[in-house]
């Protein structure tokens, strides 16, 4: 009896020896997943491109998409979207600061992959300026010129002939500064964002006087006064009536020229004759600059 319960035992055991041996794996060997689909290490075979603005979409060749692929753009995670079965793509966030960034991909396994990324300067647009004309005589906020635009931001700068200047961004398409005085002529106006410029405007600065109008003010006993308004008057500019020089401070003529403001003078004729006349008036600033000459009839 004892000797049957023995060989009875040991059966048993050779039975579960030769079932363990064949469900194991080879020695050395991991179990096989459940699933029949195994992903393959994760691979990014490119990202096109490496550096870009701000909004610019990125597209990742890559192996193994699922659902848990994650993308990490200095640490702050990317929504992805699938192209096709070896493509993804991302955009920059419209508010990335311009640098230098790691660009990391995460499988769902918990592996990694970290790039070097770029974020570039939006490069600025310049549109318009107004006003595109500013004369000397203009003084306090009528010197104010604003730029419209686009991709203006708080570290945008104002280049006035390739000089950096004081100026305000106010929205992402405004930027305004104040004209500076400078030479006469058409002076550069661009946008810097970074080392990115934006194409230049121009803006002309005017510094020769003008005159819109001429009429005849007070009538005195030996004389009368004709009042010159304009532009760009100053208290050294002089007249030019037929050819004749009148100023204001020579104590030697007649006629004199009153300055009142860069925008006011008053001519102070004493004719020889009460008959009217044409006269050629020209306003003349020191350097040369003139204006246009006018025409008026009177004594």
């Amino acid at each position: 009896m004892l000797q049957y319960a023995l060989q009875s035992l040991l059966a048993l055991t050779i039975v579960l020896q030769l079932a363990t041996a064949h469900a194991a794996p080879p020695s050395g060997q991991a179990a096989a997943p459940r699933s029949t689909k195994q992903a393959g290490p994760l691979v990014v075979f490119s990202i096109v491109p490496a550096q870009a603005e701000p909004g610019t979409q990125i597209l990742l060749a890559i192996n193994g998409i699922s659902d848990g692929l994650r993308l990490a753009l200095g640490g702050d995670e990317l929504a992805w979207r699938v192209l096709n079965d070896r493509r993804i793509a991302f955009d920059i966030p419209r508010d990335a600061a311009p640098g230098q960034y790691s660009l990391t991909v995460t499988a769902p396994d918990g592996a990694s992959r970290s790039y070097a990324f770029t974020v570039l300067p939006l490069k600025p647009v310049a549109i318009s300026i107004d006003p595109d004309r500013v004369t000397s005589c203009t003084s306090g906020t009528a010197r104010e010129v604003t730029v419209q635009g686009r991709n203006f931001n708080a570290s945008s700068q104002l280049l006035f002939n390739g000089a950096i200047i004081r100026s305000r961004v106010t929205s992402p398409d405004t930027i305004k500064f104040t004209a500076p005085n400078v030479r006469d002529g058409l002076h550069q106006v661009a946008v810097k964002n970074g080392d990115i410029s934006s194409t230049p405007l121009g803006l002309s600065i005017v510094t020769a006087p003008d005159i819109s109008s001429i009429t005849t003010g007070s009538d005195h006993v030996n004389s009368y006064e004709l009042i010159i308004e304009g532009d760009n008057f100053l208290q050294t500019s002089s007249l030019m009536v037929d050819g004749v020089r009148v100023e204001g401070n020579n104590n030697q003529q007649r006629d004199r020229l009153i300055y009142q403001d860069c925008t006011r003078m008053v001519y102070e004729r004493h004719p020889y004759s009460s008959s009217p006349k044409e006269l050629r008036i020209q306003v003349v600033n020191p350097g040369g600059a003139t204006s246009r000459t006018v025409l008026v009839t009177a004594p």
